[in-house]
């Protein structure tokens, strides 16, 4: 299992300027959504800063209730462009193959979002179809897991369409959740079979696809961006913002300690009024903060088959595993164990 403390989860604010110009552009003012997460238009200037991944999913939400389209996902991956992933569009364009495109994109992702995993691995074999591969995905939060695993996937297809000049669709996509009422637009924007209720999120595509040279390589500028993104992937990854360094404070402290504000603030050697202060600032109370924290913990430690529930409870500061059942439910609207099941644990 990786290091639980390791998971802070946040977004780029150049990630974000992508939601806000798609639903600026379908009559939902920008300014009215930043004001409702209470977050400052003056961060729109600051394309490296981060928000609060909860934040991105209560705009997401948002933008579905006000845009009323229920397919808002897709239709944000079909939007992409380079400039919404920041240094990583630009770096996967200087790639000389796919293949390359890809292990960066896995390596890199966090400088967009660090909203779930990304690998990529051959797919068994299928009599009488060629080697493929799945590019997939894994959420690490609950909420908004329809939208934003079809934004992702979407976006994918968009973004390796244009880089590579082919026009070729995957060869099966795969979604984990539910199928909605109308499946029309998925059918238009992915044109193969497209399956729901399936174990991951990913597109299925021929292996060989993956030597498919790109038009805009530059060996230069990949290894001047790969220094750049290796950088910037340092500082997320050591928790540089108070941010992170709250969220990594909070997860060692909730076995021992639980919730305590006062404490994690002189750990961040900031006053307790500077570190709510701080985490409003990025769209964010000390309260979602624990809530968030706690739910990525707790779906990080289901996968491990050895944790009972009784031990994941301690380990995220609930008094006994009823806590951690009705937290779940809210999150989720399922009960671990059958969060469990459906991993197939």
């Amino acid at each position: 299992m990786d290091n639980p403390v390791a998971l802070a989860s946040s977004v780029s604010v150049a990630y974000l300027q992508g939601l806000l110009d798609y639903l600026e552009r379908h009559g939902v003012a920008s300014a009215a959504l930043l004001e409702r997460a209470q977050l400052s238009p003056q961060l729109l200037a600051q394309r490296d800063q981060r928000i609060a991944a909860s934040t991105y999913l209560e705009l997401l939400d948002l933008g579905v209730q006000l845009s009323g389209d229920d397919c808002l996902g897709l239709h944000l991956g079909e939007a992409v462009r380079p400039g919404y992933y920041g240094v990583l569009g630009y770096l996967v364009m200087s790639c000389a193959t796919l293949a390359d495109a890809l292990h960066r994109q896995a390596r890199y992702a966090t400088l967009v979002g660090n909203l779930g995993r990304v690998d990529l691995a051959d797919e068994p074999p299928r009599e009488g179809l060629e080697p493929q591969v799945a590019h997939s995905w894994q959420p690490l939060l609950a909420q908004q897991q329809r939208q934003l695993s079809e934004e992702t996937l979407a976006a994918w297809v968009t973004f390796g369409h244009w880089i590579s000049g082919l026009d070729v669709p995957p060869s099966e996509v795969r979604f984990q959740h539910a199928a909605p009422a109308d499946t029309r637009e998925h059918q238009r924007i992915f044109r193969c079979p497209v399956l729901f209720d399936q174990a991951d999120n990913a597109l299925v595509f021929p292996k060989r696809l993956l030597s498919t040279p790109l038009g805009q390589a530059d060996a230069q500028v990949r290894l001047m961006l790969d220094a750049y993104a290796d950088r910037l992937l340092g500082e997320i990854q050591q928790g540089q913002s108070v941010l992170d360094r709250a969220r990594l404070e909070l997860a060692r402290q909730l076995p021992e300690a639980g919730a305590d504000l006062g404490l994690i603030a002189a750990r961040l050697a900031l006053s307790p009024r500077t570190l709510q202060r701080r985490l409003r600032e990025a769209g964010l109370s000390f309260n979602q903060l624990v809530d968030e924290t706690r739910q990525q913990l707790v779906l990080h430690y289901l996968r491990d088959p050895a944790l009972e529930l009784a031990e994941i409870a301690f380990l995220v500061g609930f008094s006994e595993p009823g806590s951690l059942a009705r937290a779940f439910r809210r999150w989720t609207g399922q009960s671990p164990g059958e969060y469990r099941r459906h991993l197939g644990l």
